[in-house]
Order: C-alpha cells, then sequence, then structure tokens
C-alpha cells in the first residue's frame, strides 16, 4: 500500500531526477564539464579492480547510464505498479529530446550513443524497481493468506 509520506517522497525523488538530469546535459559544457570530469576520475578508480583496460568510451557509456538510472528508477516508482513499463519509454523519449535540444547550446554534441546507453540506465532502474515492487506484493499476499 501506498502512504502519502511514500508518494511525497517518490515524487521529490522523480522532480530531483528530472532537475539533475535538465541540468547535466542541457547546461553549457563550460559548467558541466568539471563534474564529468570528476566523474570520469571516480569511475576509474572504483572500476580499475574489476575492469582493467576499460578505456574512456566504456566510462562515457557508463555515465550516461548511472545519469538516467534514477529517473527511470524514480518513474517506475511513482507510476501505478502495473504502468511502470511507462518508464523506460519515457527515458528513451526525455533522452531524445534532450540530445535534440543539445544541437543549439554551445559545446554540446547531439550523440544517437546516448540516447541508447540513457535509455538502457533508465530500462535497468524501472526493471529493478518492477520487479521490487512485484515481490513486495507477492509478500504482502502471501503474508495476508498465511493471517487466514
Amino acid at each position: 500500500m501506498s502512504t502519502p509520506a511514500s508518494r511525497i517522497l517518490r515524487t521529490l525523488l522523480f522532480a530531483a531526477s528530472v532537475v539533475a538530469v535538465a541540468v547535466l546535459t542541457l547546461a553549457p559544457q563550460g559548467l558541466v564539464g568539471p563534474l564529468r570530469a570528476d566523474f570520469v576520475l571516480w569511475a576509474d578508480d572504483v572500476r580499475l579492480p574489476l575492469v582493467a583496460g576499460v578505456g574512456y568510451p566504456v566510462t562515457e557509456r557508463l555515465f550516461n547510464a548511472v545519469l538516467f538510472a534514477p529517473l527511470g528508477g524514480a518513474l517506475a516508482a511513482l507510476l501505478p505498479r502495473r504502468a511502470w513499463l511507462v518508464a523506460p519509454i519515457a527515458c528513451a523519449l526525455v533522452s531524445t529530446a534532450v540530445e535534440y535540444a543539445q544541437a543549439g547550446i554551445p559545446g554540446r554534441i547531439p550523440d544517437l550513443d546516448d540516447i541508447v546507453w540513457n535509455t538502457a540506465g533508465g530500462t535497468a532502474a524501472a526493471v529493478l524497481v518492477g520487479l521490487a515492487r512485484l515481490v513486495a506484493v507477492g509478500a504482502r499476499q502471501r503474508g495476508s493468506r498465511a493471517r487466514t
């Protein structure tokens, strides 16, 4: 069951993810570049023990997937349980709109690869949220049957 407090929290998480995506994808490159550089350094530190020899293109793809994961997950959690599949579609549409808008922003370069990885990140998070909600419903149903 959804409580008003949990709905407010899910709405706030969704709003924060929309703002983060908007700032990181639509702000001029001069403002976003340092954040991206910090992420690349962090990703290098984290992944080196796990995946040696992976270069910048993989890190860039990872950044795009991670960027849209909160959006996909938050939207899947905000939508009705049976409508969570709308979240990956929304992520693809938002990503496409962002790439289209980047064509008019100095220093930004639209890229089809970004749409693919943004959508992949949003989809992965939406699937995880959808599965978690499905498991929670199953657990509640088993609990109510055990009490009767």
